[in-house]
């Protein structure tokens, strides 16, 4: 995560999505606030070398599969082991 890129509103209500996983695809544009200093979600599971989860008990992560990233990035609820 790259301070700077996403925008600071104050008064307006936090960006949940920046929130859980410290990244906004609509940076710029987004019209929540994303605090600079935010407290990272401990990880409930090991993470790829990418910071995605290692889930083996589920299935892969399909978006994960073809692309090679993740939408949902660590908080994917699907395996990133491949």
């Amino acid at each position: 995560m790259s301070e700077g890129n996403f925008p600071e509103r104050p008064g307006e209500p936090e960006c949940s999505y920046y929130l859980r996983t410290g990244n906004c695809y609509l940076k710029q544009n987004c019209k929540y606030h994303h605090p600079k200093n935010i407290t990272p979600i401990e990880p409930q599971c090991p993470l790829n070398d990418k910071g995605l989860p290692l889930r083996p008990d589920q299935a892969i992560c399909p978006h994960y599969s073809r692309f090679g990233i993740c939408k949902s990035g660590p908080t994917c609820k699907f395996d990133h082991s491949t």
